[in-house]
């Protein structure tokens, strides 16, 4: 799991599609109206046969919202 902070919202709206691209990755919005530096606006989880892969996408799934 990876938690998806108010910061990324900065430059506007985050580009969900590319995070969705990759295999086995779930997007997670909580509904809060407004992003803020460091409020917890949802998260991503990914799937994968061990905990080191699915660290490994839901990190490069992270990244590519930037």
């Amino acid at each position: 799991m990876a938690n998806l902070l108010g910061d990324i919202w900065q430059s506007g709206e985050p580009n969900w599609e590319n995070a969705l691209k990759f295999l086995n990755v779930k997007l997670h919005l909580y509904g809060k109206a407004e992003a803020r530096t460091g409020r917890k606006m949802g998260h991503l989880t990914a799937l994968a046969k061990t905990l080191r892969e699915a660290v490994d996408i839901v990190k490069e799934a992270r990244a590519a919202l930037d």
